[in-house]
């Protein structure tokens, strides 16, 4: 007969779910599989520093369906269609991979958007299929239209960064808020942008070919027409010196990559309200 020391804590069961003592927020467990390593590793980076999501997730092993909540299965690798649908019947599946047609229909991550999606993925599924309530939208309100000498119009960004996948995805991302978007590989490109076309934002890298981010920005900001655009440092370059550096060229916000679909919409969101704000203010029709 087993004995058990009446000062060790209860166990609890295998399928509650994991809730940290300094983290209030539902956590739930992810696990990946036939995941590549380096999405594995983007996935940890997204989840330990998304500190802002509603939810908290953590990976778990590939193992036992009791040993998590959620599963991501790459649908590119030999056997993932068998293993999702496998799955599906005992934990909500995650189908990672690269299909977007009307034959088979979307899978629900793709790999292209995998770093900014990941997050508002992971939410929509524990809302609508373990909460069973409609998931929070990534639209901006349609009260950030912009109304200007075009009329009402979508608000337009300029992305000012020289890898084609990095303005790929986030034009995406931009593109599911309902916030219209235009790529530039170099501040060269952007001035010319700039010239003959009006946005609402600008997100600027920090590397690139001819001049860098933050010279760029503070040239923003001493344009007379140009310095109430606000600008969105966009970077994986995270010191403090950086961040100092960001500050004193006059950046609205810096945000370091990976940067999660939330804190993108939440960004957005901000400043496209202070520009509504500011154009209501010289109209003289801000809302007492």
């Amino acid at each position: 007969m087993s004995h058990t020391s009446p000062m060790e804590p209860e166990r609890p069961p295998a399928d509650a779910p994991f809730r940290p003592a300094a983290d209030e927020r539902p956590t739930f467990r992810v696990a990946a599989f036939g995941l590549g390593r380096k999405f594995q590793r983007l996935a940890e980076i997204i989840l330990r520093h998304a500190r802002h999501n509603r939810y908290r997730y953590v990976l778990a092993p590939a193992a036992g369906p009791n040993e998590f909540d959620i599963a991501m299965v790459d649908m590119t690798v030999s056997g993932g269609p068998e293993v999702a649908r496998d799955l599906r019947q005992a934990r909500p599946v995650v189908r990672v991979g690269r299909r977007c047609d009307a034959v088979r229909g979307q899978d629900d991550l793709l790999q292209s958007g995998f770093t900014l999606e990941l997050l508002g993925t992971l939410n929509r599924v524990v809302e609508e299929v373990l909460l069973g309530r409609p998931a929070a939208q990534d639209e901006i309100p349609s009260a950030a239209l912009v109304r200007d000498g075009e009329g009402s119009r979508r608000p337009r960004a300029l992305i000012v960064d020289d890898s084609p996948t990095v303005r790929r995805q986030l034009s995406m991302a931009l593109q599911r808020m309902g916030v219209e978007s235009e790529g530039a590989a170099s501040a060269a490109e952007a001035r010319a942008a700039l010239e003959t076309r009006r946005f609402d934002l600008a997100f600027v890298d920090v590397v690139m070919p001819d001049l860098d981010g933050f010279r760029f920005t503070r040239e923003l900001k001493r344009h007379p027409t140009l310095r109430a655009m606000p600008v969105i440092i966009l970077t994986s370059r995270s010191s403090p010196l950086d961040l100092a550096r960001g500050a004193l060229a006059g950046a609205n916000t810096y945000l370091v990559k990976p940067v999660t679909l939330q804190s993108l919409r939440d960004t957005v969101a901000r400043h496209l309200r202070l520009n509504a704000r500011i154009a209501l203010d010289r109209a003289g029709l801000r809302p007492a």
